[in-house]
């Protein structure tokens, strides 16, 4: 490897390249004798790219120099100039095939995996990406095909829901154009349903099941697949169609108990434990040669959540047969590993789409749902260094870095307003006293009424200091009382069936016994914490907006990254952040920060093409 001055010890340095993958490069020299460090400068893009979500980097010249371009801005590295040259010198072994011994051309066979590079139509692919683009290609041409419905349809179906449903309010539940056209559609092609919170995706499936139910014979005899990404959101789906059973006239329900019951009885799955993940071998018991049975049926949610190498396992485990029903929002976060999955169908599958867009979450004139939008024009209400809770949105122009008894201010007034009171009672929860269901619901309470969210993990607005600070804040004025607090999982714990980002409540219980509240479908559970590595919980008063995926409060506090060209001051952050709210948020950013994250798009280089 080149001395100091190569591109690749500068992405290291600068983190843009984990030590792994220099690693993976050094390899590359051993495999290859004859590549050059500015070839191995060009990988070291690639590689860099990978990490921000593209699957493949051009080698043509200016494309090449854009990329090149882009990443240094990202990471804040300077001298773009000086590396340009030799990147694009790079690209021409690559080009010329050179590089036989890791660079494979344009195959059309599964051969093409045992060389770590593929080439084709000027772009350079790792092999994995590589396979997964070309079958979730080949995939999504086969299961989603579009077939012609009939419109006269839909107000039938909607006054047929409403007539055998009935709301807390004694009424039925009335559907919107788009959500009854999904039923209509779902009866005979796959669809991807697509909608921001609140826009009752989750809803619409259970009466899209319905009607395949009704109607299918073969399916309703085969398996429901509920899954998600994390077990967090697959249990929250599932939740979901509970409670809408729970909707369900008496007479309806006698008449199609079969169906209902299937429904109520489905388990969900994380994709992991869907396609049986097996650790010995890295391998899935469900794949290309094991499909899962007939006519089975797959609601998959929070698929903007799916990378794509598991997209294209969980589609090549799926038999011709399937009926396969994808949600999400593709506003939101995308995948940690590579890839925009739900992005990329959403802008190459539009006839498989039905696209929700009222959200009953909040009102969409609201400030909230106005600024969930992303509308720079629907931004005047940003007011400087306002306190008003009771606003819908309101933006406090503070620059956490330099405003230091400012924000501690900020920090001390939401937790006089939301916290105030939380240790004190979630210090009388015992666990083993059945008549505290009130106690154990306002404790609860807290929760779910507000929560700190911040872009950023570390640093002075990140959510470890911030939590800090309010642990802090509490315990100095409930003095001799108990270190309650509430806490989050950062890893899954299968044998409770608890996930990472569940939230629960750390209590003292009965003589200092510590206990983790959580709250299950049937009531709250119990576990001690000695059950639970010490690293597994984190406090959570505060919490990243990425944990925050999924989740919804109250009222919401938001920190963005105060250094202008900050990785973390993008659109899918705010929107995020945002829609996490039901009836207020305050965003602590300063004009120039917010400006640039809402200008900001996640773009992910795939070269999916349907």
């Amino acid at each position: 490897m080149k001395p100091v001055d190569s591109f690749t010890y500068r992405l290291l340095e600068c983190g843009g390249i984990s030590s792994l993958q220099v690693r993976l490069l050094k390899f590359l020299s051993t495999i290859q004798k004859n590549i050059s460090q500015d070839s191995l400068d060009l990988f070291a893009l690639l590689l860099a790219k990978q990490n921000d979500g593209d699957t493949r980097i051009s080698v043509e010249k200016e494309p090449l120099i854009a990329a090149l371009q882009s990443k240094m801005r990202y990471l804040g590295m300077d001298g773009f100039e000086e590396f340009r040259d030799s990147i694009v010198n790079g690209a021409q072994p690559i080009v010329q095939g050179d590089y036989k011994d890791i660079v494979e051309e344009a195959p059309d066979t599964k051969a093409f995996y045992q060389k770590p590079f593929i080439l084709q139509n000027g772009y350079l692919y790792p092999s994995k990406y590589y396979f997964a683009k070309t079958t979730v290609e080949r995939k999504v041409k086969e299961i989603f095909t579009s077939k012609p419905y009939d419109e006269s349809e839909l107000d039938p179906c909607i006054r047929e829901i409403e007539s055998i449903t009935q709301n807390s309010q004694g009424k039925g539940i009335v559907l919107e154009h788009h959500q009854a056209l999904a039923v209509i559609r779902g009866r005979q092609e796959n669809l991807i349903v697509t909608g921001g919170p609140g826009t009752g995706k989750t809803t619409v499936i259970f009466f899209l099941l319905r009607e395949l139910y009704l109607h299918s014979e073969k399916n309703l005899q085969a398996p429901l697949y509920l899954a998600a990404p994390s077990g967090k959101a697959a249990d929250r789906m599932k939740e979901s169609i509970e409670q809408s059973i729970g909707l369900i006239s008496a007479d309806e329900f006698e008449s199609n108990q079969l169906i209902y019951s299937k429904m109520s009885n489905a388990d969900s799955f994380t994709i992991h434990r869907l396609l049986g993940y097996r650790p010995q071998d890295n391998k899935f018991v469900y794949n290309a040669e094991n499909v899962f049975p007939e006519n089975s049926v797959f609601v998959i949610d929070e698929s903007s959540m799916i990378d794509l190498t598991l997209f294209a396992d969980f589609m090549q485990a799926l038999p011709h047969s399937a009926r396969v029903f994808l949600l999400g929002d593709a506003h939101q976060l995308p995948s940690v590993d590579a890839g925009a999955v739900l992005g990329d169908l959403l802008e190459t599958k539009t006839d498989s789409i039905v696209k929700l867009t009222v959200s009953r979450r909040f009102d969409e004139n609201s400030s909230i749902g106005r600024l969930a939008r992303l509308d720079s024009s629907d931004y005047p209400f940003i007011l400087p260094e306002a306190w008003d809770i009771h606003q819908d949105v309101q933006m406090l122009n503070l620059d956490t870095r330099t405003k230091s008894a400012a924000f501690q201010g900020l920090i001390e007034k939401w937790t006089r307003e939301y916290l105030d009171s939380f240790i004190e009672l979630a210090a009388q929860i015992d666990p083993h006293n059945p008549n505290q269901e009130d106690l154990r619901e306002q404790v609860w309470g807290f929760c779910t009424k507000a929560r700190i969210l911040s872009a950023e993990r570390t640093g002075t607005a990140g959510v470890e200091n911030i939590n800090a600070m309010i642990e802090h804040q509490l315990l100095s004025r409930t003095s001799g009382l108990p270190a309650c607090k509430i806490v989050m999982l950062n890893r899954n714990q299968s044998s409770f069936r608890l996930y990472n980002g569940d939230t629960g409540i750390l209590c003292a219980g009965r003589e200092g016994e510590r206990c983790i509240m959580f709250k299950g479908n049937n009531g709250f559970i119990f576990y001690p914490e000695y059950q639970f590595a010490a690293d597994v919980l984190e406090t959570a008063f505060a919490t990243t907006i990425h944990k925050a995926q999924g989740s919804e409060y109250d009222h919401v506090l938001m920190f963005l990254p105060t250094r202008p060209g900050h990785p973390l001051l993008n659109n899918q952050i705010v929107y995020t952040g945002i829609t996490r709210a039901k009836k207020s948020v305050t965003i602590v950013a300063t004009p120039e920060t917010f400006k640039a994250a809402c200008e900001t798009v996640i773009e992910r280089d795939t070269g999916i093409l349907l």
